[in-house]
């Protein structure tokens, strides 16, 4: 498995047995939320995005800063509490070891934004961005 995956694999794994604000759901696909029961929410979605590339050294060794979104839906009443409970919840599952395991330089949440579902009541949704910078070597691949 490759290095990015491995980091994508850990955060997931963190989200699915964190509780602090169990989550109903945790994906690497998108979700539909008007196919989960009430029992799936929160629910959340991981999802890796732009990666800028930078060589260190000729023999292979690289940094790479991506960014990784988690997309969380919450349903029913006090919405707005729901995502802050949660953004709050997750930012402290992945902040507690900014080194994930020794598995990247540094991560951190840069941008929490809501998601305009249109007419989507009883849902909620925000996205939550983080960087992660990491090195891997294109050898070890």
């Amino acid at each position: 498995m490759n290095k990015r995956e491995t980091i994508v694999e850990h955060i997931f794994n963190l989200l699915k047995s964190q509780r602090t604000v169990k989550l109903g759901k945790v994906d690497r696909d998108p979700i539909i939320p008007e196919e989960l029961p009430r029992t799936g929410f929160p629910a959340a979605f991981i999802q890796t995005t732009d990666e800028d590339i930078e060589d260190l050294s000729v023999g292979g060794l690289r940094n790479a800063v991506m960014s990784c979104n988690i997309v969380v839906y919450v349903n029913g009443e006090s919405r707005d509490k729901q995502r802050n409970i949660a953004v709050s919840a997750i930012e402290d599952t992945l902040m507690a070891d900014r080194s994930l395991e020794n598995r990247v330089r540094d991560i951190s949440l840069t941008r929490v934004e809501s998601i305009e579902l249109g007419e989507a009541a009883p849902y909620a949704s925000f996205r939550m961005i983080f960087t992660i910078e990491y090195c891997y070597n294109l050898t070890e691949e």
